[in-house]
């Protein structure tokens, strides 16, 4: 069979495809590089011309999702029509989270790469939140001391709380959740 050559980054978004789904399916550490390499059929040695090591192509993974999670944040941030509260409802309520990274995030095997990806999500948002926090507050939307700590503590409370991989909310109890979080929020920013 001869061998078919292929854009480099075209074969590393394949590789990473390809683990993606596999690390949904069997987890993270029930998939091995030899898996990867069957599924997308290519030479292990290619595997390793990508990525040293299976926590590597993890760790792209969740780069890649926060680098689009990042881009509908600074959207939201950009947004003219928004007013301060939408926006920090929409920053913190609404989710571009692919259900293939959703399903890797919530294997039960999985905990420590989900820690991992909220923790980065968080560090990633903060600043957004945190300038419209501030800005909000300069224009009287809000009463915030403290822009940057407000924002961390509503990311992680929020991340936390309303994940469903951490917490499995039946859909009515989670809507009454997200309900009592955003009374809390107007009570926490003003």
């Amino acid at each position: 069979m001869a061998r078919i050559s292929k854009n480099p980054e075209e074969r590393k978004a394949e590789i990473m495809d390809a683990s993606l789904e596999l690390f949904a399916i069997k987890g993270y550490e029930n998939t091995a590089v030899s898996d990867i390499v069957k599924k997308v059929g290519v030479a292990q040695g290619t595997f390793y011309y990508y990525f040293k090591t299976k926590e590597d192509i993890m760790v792209a993974l969740i780069d890649r999702f926060m680098v689009i999670h990042e881009e509908h944040i600074q959207t939201i941030d950009e947004d003219v029509h928004l007013s301060w509260a939408e926006k920090v409802n929409a920053i913190l309520f609404t989710s571009t989270l692919h259900p293939k990274v959703a399903d890797v995030l919530h294997h039960e095997n999985n905990a420590w790469i989900h820690q991992k990806f909220l923790v980065k999500k968080i560090h990633g948002i903060t600043p957004y939140l945190s300038r419209i926090l501030a800005e909000g507050t300069k224009e009287g939307s809000f009463k915030v001391e403290h822009p940057q700590e407000t924002a961390e503590f509503l990311l992680t409370a929020v991340n936390f709380m309303l994940d469903p991989g951490i917490f499995e909310w039946e859909a009515a109890k989670l809507e009454e959740k997200k309900n009592a979080v955003k009374k809390l929020i107007k009570k926490l920013v003003g």
